[in-house]
């Protein structure tokens, strides 16, 4: 799966769990950073998608969260988080 397949995966997880809280639907983008973009998206949902995410993709990302900067902890934007996932899958071929 190619960087822009995963970032459009990961828009569809976004938008699933935007209606299901009942939020008001906003438009997502490679752009979007969910942990300061989404009203709905917390840490704790970022841990919880995070293994959602390492089932979907057969993988381990070795980090609690790739919704944040492992070093830095700075929340990264969809783009950067279907980057550190195409990596890792790249790295189990």
């Amino acid at each position: 799966m190619n960087q822009g397949e995963i970032e459009q995966s990961l828009i569809g997880m976004l938008k699933e769990l935007q209606a299901a809280t009942g939020e008001p639907v906003q438009d997502l983008t490679p752009a979007t950073i969910p942990l300061k973009d989404l009203g709905f998206f917390d840490s704790l949902l970022a841990l919880e998608t995070t293994i959602t995410l390492e089932e979907r993709f057969g993988t381990s990302f070795n980090a609690d969260s790739v919704f944040t900067d492992k070093e830095s902890s700075e929340p990264l934007s969809i783009s950067q988080i279907a980057e550190k996932i195409a990596k890792v899958q790249g790295a189990a071929v």
